[in-house]
């Protein structure tokens, strides 16, 4: 099992982030990938759970799963999506494991490039979520909610 984590700044309210984030995956087709070119759409779910990061309080994380459409180049994630307390908004944080596809020569390609596409994978995806997460919650501004 390979592990992969990003953290990102999102400019969203603690109290909101993780209600804002599971709306904004569950609204949405997911595409992963390294690269603009090169996607997989992914069958995705999520479920909101204690935060076992965090020992000092009690309060939610979101897990995501994902299973690529096409079976082969992008392997099955399980994953965590945590927030923390950051100025106005929270540092956003995707954590998970995936099993690089093809046995032993997909351990060794993981090695090589893998982890790296993985953490590129990461990246966008978490850049994406952030995206809609802070638009969501300018609308709830504007709305007055």
């Amino acid at each position: 099992m390979s592990e992969v984590r990003d953290t990102t700044y999102c400019e969203c309210p603690f109290s909101s982030a993780i209600g804002f984030a599971q709306r904004a995956l569950r609204e949405r087709h997911i595409q992963v990938s390294p690269v603009e070119t090169v996607a997989e759409h992914v069958a995705h779910a999520t479920k909101v759970v204690d935060d076992r990061t965090d020992r000092s309080r009690l309060h939610d994380a979101l897990l995501l799963v994902w299973k690529p459409e096409h079976r082969g180049l992008f392997p099955d994630f399980t994953g965590v999506l945590t927030v923390r307390p950051k100025d106005r908004g929270v540092w956003m944080r995707l954590q998970g494991r995936y099993t690089p596809p093809f046995g032993v020569a997909g351990k060794l390609f993981d090695m090589v490039a893998g982890e790296r596409i993985a953490e590129r994978t990461a990246r966008r995806l978490l850049d994406g979520l952030i995206t809609e997460v802070e638009a969501k919650w300018s609308a709830a501004r504007r709305n007055g909610v």
